[in-house]
């Protein structure tokens, strides 16, 4: 009998481990989507049918299913919190190591071609860079750097500060935070309180796409397994994408960035278990790299060569990421190896311990 109770806990194990694997999957599709979005933002030509769906724009939909990713990933790590002290150093070292590596290379290139250390700015806004949210602040229209990450990881930075809090509540009782963001979603549709700020960066927008995640995750076999669950998903998701309705409001974007979320967790689950699936996995394990370079290395080629037929583009963007591919590898390299120095010995050492 306690054979088959142990059996029984390792296959739940590992079918736990299954079911958030397909978030490999998601999380590379969406990265491979952001460059993407971000190539033919700044391209010649008409490619709005690649930027924009009737009720959303493909980016935001992809930026919903990253902070969706992030509430499940966090919320499978972290659904209780022993230690904040180790919590709050994981996610920094996750965050801003790996932040500071790209963002002083492109400050220091810069900084060589316009021959000015401080090139944007007082130099008391470079406190924002160094803590990773310049890129958001610039959202309420403070003028920082701005070098890497753009706003999405300041949003995230966030989140991660306040995801103790969140957690707790939800542990305590869902219905709280349920009605917290009920009152959050009417106050965005009948009042201008948030109007300082595009509704869709605003951070409780964020942190409702975040705390999808970890709904998704509470329910795995609603939203990761239903197959009902799964059609009514890509059903919503093709009415949103391809019918206007007739309003404007965040919540209707986010539910289709939701669908989409949905529907690849699904199809990856069964994908992220094929032998093919080699290609997501090192996607997947790149996607913050990918994230750090893209934007700037799209700018910077697109700069220098920008075609106007579709055929270039597509040569093009291979070759941009290609070049994104390779930046995001020797990051991870040189990443690496930062992190098993002395100096990081030393950091946990400190605070991994109880």
């Amino acid at each position: 009998m306690e054979k088959k109770e142990i059996s029984s806990k390792i296959t739940k194990s590992k079918s736990n481990k299954q079911k958030i694997s397909s978030i490999i999957f998601v999380r590379a599709i969406c990265s491979l989507g952001i460059v993407i979005f971000h190539y033919f933002c700044y391209a010649k030509g008409n490619y709005r049918f690649l930027l924009e769906t009737a009720n959303s724009t493909t980016g935001l939909m992809l930026v919903t299913s990253f902070f969706s990713i992030s509430g499940t990933v966090l919320y499978y790590n972290y659904n209780k919190i022993d230690s904040f002290k180790q919590f709050y150093y994981k996610r920094w070292k996750s965050i801003l190591p790996s932040y500071y590596i790209c963002n002083f290379y492109f400050y220091t290139s810069i900084s060589l071609v316009t021959k000015r250390l401080i090139y944007k700015g007082p130099f008391n806004r470079l406190l924002f860079n160094l803590i990773g949210l310049d890129g958001y602040l610039q959202c309420y229209g403070i003028r920082c750097f701005n070098l890497v990450g753009e706003w999405f990881l300041g949003a995230i930075i966030l989140i991660y500060i306040l995801y103790p809090l969140l957690s707790l509540i939800m542990n305590i009782n869902i219905f709280i935070i349920n009605y917290i963001i009920f009152i959050n979603y009417y106050l965005m549709y009948k009042t201008n309180i948030y109007d300082n700020i595009v509704k869709e960066r605003n951070i409780f927008t964020c942190i409702n796409s975040f705390y999808f995640g970890m709904i998704a995750l509470k329910y795995k076999k609603f939203f990761f397994e239903s197959k009902i669950v799964f059609i009514f998903s890509v059903i919503l998701l093709l009415f949103l994408c391809l019918f206007k309705l007739n309003t404007s409001f965040v919540l209707i974007r986010q539910i289709q960035g939701f669908s989409f979320y949905i529907v690849l967790a699904q199809i990856g689950s069964f994908i992220i278990s094929k032998k093919y699936s080699k290609f997501f996995y090192t996607i997947s394990n790149l996607s913050y790299s990918i994230f750090l370079y893209q934007h700037r290395i799209i700018r910077d080629i697109l700069g220098i060569y920008n075609p106007t037929k579709p055929i270039l583009h597509f040569i093009s963007l291979c070759i941009t990421f290609t070049i994104i591919f390779i930046c995001s590898k020797v990051h991870s390299i040189i990443l690496n190896c930062i992190l098993m120095s002395k100096i990081f010995e030393i950091l946990d050492s400190f605070f991994l311990t109880k």
